[in-house]
């Protein structure tokens, strides 16, 4: 029992103090706004122009992404009929490459779930924007998604001689972007 209150007590700390960093807010209007960002957990931000002002809720109906840490976050279009979903942008060009960070938290291996958990672990999911349409690459390019660069040899080539694996996905699309036409 003291365990579970001490994790309610931790969990809701950290929710307490969620740091606020700084960015821009890209507004679906074409104007944007410095200032400070948090990442709502289901969907969306807050936002405060100012340390000591009042936070606002924005998300895909408002804005078209925002930039903090160095980082660029977009809403994309994923389906006719579907609302917008907030991806990590790695690459503009050509082809354009958005990500997700997924984890796996595991599954119990035992009975009674006590014991030591397997499965485990984080990826970074792939998607890549092509001609307005959204591709789930997932966490390496595979046979269906080499169709869409068959118009570069070069490139090709370089994975079948496997210059490039087909898990470096960044350095295949910004080859592409940056050799192909």
């Amino acid at each position: 029992m003291k365990n579970i209150l001490l994790i309610i007590i931790i969990f809701s700390f950290s929710l307490a103090n969620a740091q606020f960093n700084k960015g821009t807010v890209f507004f679906k209007d074409s104007t944007d706004q410095k200032g400070l960002i948090r990442i709502k957990i289901f969907g969306g931000i807050k936002f405060k122009a100012k340390k000591d002002s009042k936070s606002t809720f924005y998300d895909y109906n408002k804005i078209i992404g925002f930039d903090t840490d160095g980082k660029k976050y977009r809403y994309v279009k994923n389906q006719d009929g579907f609302q917008p979903k907030l991806f990590k942008e790695n690459l503009k060009g050509k082809i354009y490459l958005y990500s997700k960070e997924v984890s796996n938290p595991g599954a119990p291996n035992g009975f009674g779930g006590g014991g030591m958990t397997f499965g485990g672990g984080s990826a970074t999911i792939y998607y890549i924007l092509v001609k307005d349409k959204l591709i789930r690459v997932g966490t390496k390019i595979k046979k269906k998604h080499l169709k869409i660069l068959d118009n570069c040899t070069n490139l090709i080539k370089k994975i079948k001689r496997k210059d490039f694996k087909k898990i470096d996905v960044f350095e295949i699309i910004n080859y592409y972007n940056n050799n192909c036409d």
